[in-house]
């Protein structure tokens, strides 16, 4: 009997675990990311390239793919085989209004190749996130911070990171999954 209690009770432990602790995020496959790019992002003309990349021990067991368009906007999307990993975009200032608008065109293409998301919800997240970082940077060079920069991050479910860094020379914008 102890041991049909004892068999049931870690059965019932192992159910209660495995609901307890989220799954990763459900994200595009890397190739259905590149693809999902090029088209939610047409008017730039986005490509991805393989680069010549010479390192050691960083980034080990990782695919790097050059994010290439017709705006001055660097990216790298990361993948481990097929699984999505990471994809960040990035602008140096300054910038007029056609490479910011591209840039939040980039952002929220990313948002929705990799999350899947529907465009308002991708384009509220940005949008959002654009208005914190000015905020936190108008506040970092009223305070005279040393590191001027305004930072956001946002802890989506199913250990997604989203974020979103200016300073007064470059914005990046970050998509990570994982745990």
């Amino acid at each position: 009997m102890f041991r049909r209690f004892s068999t049931a009770l870690t059965l019932a432990a192992a159910g209660w675990l495995a609901t307890a602790a989220p799954a990763p995020a459900e994200t595009a496959s890397c190739t259905a990311f590149k693809e999902a790019m090029v088209r939610n992002a047409t008017d730039l003309k986005p490509e991805f390239i393989r680069p010549v990349v010479v390192s050691r021990g960083t980034g080990a067991g990782l695919d790097q793919f050059d994010l290439v368009s017709q705006a001055r906007i660097d990216g790298v999307l990361r993948c481990r085989g097929e699984t999505f990993v990471s994809f960040e975009a990035k602008i140096t200032l300054p910038a007029d209004t056609t490479l910011l608008s591209r840039f939040e065109k980039v952002q929220e293409a990313a948002l929705i190749s990799a999350l899947r998301w529907p465009t308002a919800r991708a384009l509220a997240k940005v949008r959002t996130m654009t208005s914190d970082a000015a905020e936190y940077l108008r506040g970092s060079i009223e305070r005279g911070d040393v590191s001027v920069a305004g930072k956001v991050e946002e802890h989506e479910p199913d250990y997604v990171e989203l974020g979103l860094i200016w300073t007064n020379s470059d914005r990046t914008f970050i998509v990570l999954v994982g745990s």
